[in-house]
């Protein structure tokens, strides 16, 4: 790899992560008003969890949104499924 991408990747990442930090951080908040009156973060732990990947998460994020009738936009699902990978799933 020469200097020139080397140096655009690192650039790409560092605009990136403060996007990925932000989307996790509205998150939780989205999590913490929609998703607590149903369970906690302990399904997000425990050892027989269900989701194994990334599609499967936000998938399950879409899932519950419609289950309490969230009507949430894509960016939230991203932003809840972000934080749910940050905190908890690390995939």
């Amino acid at each position: 790899m020469n200097k020139f991408t080397t140096g655009f990747i690192f650039i790409t990442l560092l605009a990136i992560a403060p996007v990925t930090t932000l989307s996790a951080n509205n998150g939780k908040a989205i999590y913490n008003k929609s998703c607590t009156s149903c369970h906690g973060t302990e399904v997000f732990t425990r050892p027989d969890r269900r989701v194994k990947n990334m599609a499967k998460l936000k998938n399950r994020v879409k899932q519950c949104s419609l289950a309490v009738e969230a009507k949430w936009f894509d960016e939230e699902i991203n932003a809840v499924t972000d934080y749910l990978n940050t905190d908890f799933y690390k995939f």
